[in-house]
């Protein structure tokens, strides 16, 4: 695929271009080039101007690209209007289509699988109509009340039926998750869940720990479905599951609702940061992940641990540390690096330390 990148860049707002791209990259998409128009609100009609429409739908024929990307949320209406100026040999998605793709293309469990099936259907669902009353306006008139009156009520009631299948399947599935999660405790395991934003560094911490060769550095989102193992030397029970992404549609994180909840369930909480990040871009990340972990009920104890420190300097490190203590008062702090093994000792002994009341009995301590 041949793909164009546009956003329309708002006032006040950060760019998703640069995550975008990395993403299209990742699925294996050529990046042609890309659009970008600054505006102080977002067309009604197009996402971006008539003239920048123009200008893309020239660059699209020019260079024979055959997918468009928007960094920007498209309204099915939006999305519909902008493909039939473009024409229909060309795709147009927005960004959350972008990451259900990608979520598709890295689902390995059944779960994962469901989850991302439910999200896209739910997703889609007013493009489908849309799709439709733009078939009956361009096409022909159908149905005895109006462009797509029949297949407007066909193509309802197939989507509620698929989506009622779907959410079935992933009922039995969250059951039997919630009665391991229940015999893990009556065995006497406390569960320790990694939780941070996307490429943080939790997965490379899970193997170091686990001895495990789950893939790692192939973009966003290499993680989509929880995985659990028992740490022997410290008899608790360590969780990785998907990372979080800023702006993430509501949508999507009510399909991934059961994976989120491995997190939330936890006994204890480590919140992954990336130091190597520029501070505008890390202080995003924090909130973004604060406000996940609140969206989710998330209420365990935690431990903020700071990664990449081999990628950073001492002054920066002492930097981070002030924005992390202004968002999380007196939550406890470990620099480490999960690829190196620094400070993993240290992590570890906290850790022990933190688990609450009720395990720490049962738990072999050095």
């Amino acid at each position: 695929m041949k793909a164009v990148i546009v956003e329309c860049k708002l006032p006040k707002l950060p760019s998703r271009m640069d995550e975008v791209s990395e993403m299209v990259e990742t699925l294996g998409y050529e990046i042609i080039t890309k659009i970008v128009q600054k505006r102080g609100s977002i067309h009604r009609a197009y996402c971006i101007g008539k003239g920048k429409l123009h200008e893309l739908k020239n660059t699209i024929k020019e260079r024979k690209g055959n997918l468009v990307v928007f960094c920007n949320t498209l309204s099915s209406a939006q999305a519909f209007k902008i493909k039939k100026e473009l024409g229909n040999d060309v795709e147009v998605i927005d960004r959350n289509l972008l990451i259900l793709e990608l979520f598709k293309n890295r689902a390995l469990s059944s779960e994962a699988k469901l989850q991302i099936k439910l999200a896209k259907l739910k997703y889609t669902y007013s493009w489908g109509r849309e799709y439709l009353k733009l078939k009956g306006i361009i096409d022909e008139q159908v149905g005895w009340s109006g462009p797509g009156h029949y297949p407007f009520i066909d193509y309802e009631k197939a989507a509620k039926r698929r989506i009622s299948r779907i959410k079935k399947k992933l009922e039995k599935i969250r059951v039997k998750k919630g009665a391991l999660r229940k015999r893990r405790h009556e065995l006497g395991y406390p569960i320790v869940a990694l939780a941070g934003y996307t490429q943080s560094g939790k997965t490379t911490f899970f193997n170091r720990l686990t001895s495990e060769t789950k893939s790692v550095g192939l973009g966003p989102f290499t993680t989509l479905s929880t995985f659990a193992r028992k740490i022997n030397d410290f008899n608790f029970i360590l969780i990785d599951s998907i990372g979080f992404i800023e702006d993430m549609h509501p949508i999507i994180l009510d399909a991934f609702d059961a994976t989120l909840k491995e997190i939330a369930n936890a006994d204890l909480i480590l919140l992954f940061i990336d130091a190597s990040d520029e501070f505008e871009t890390l202080t995003r990340k924090i909130n973004t992940s604060d406000q996940i972990l609140r969206r989710i009920g998330a209420s365990s104890k935690m431990i903020i641990c700071i990664n990449k420190i081999d990628l950073v300097t001492k002054e920066k490190l002492e930097e981070i540390e002030k924005i992390v203590k202004r968002k999380f008062l007196g939550v406890k702090t470990v620099f480490i690096s999960a690829k190196t093994g620094e400070n993993i000792d240290q992590l570890l002994k906290l850790i022990m330390e933190n688990l609450s009341e009720e395990f720490k009995a049962l738990v072999y301590v050095h």
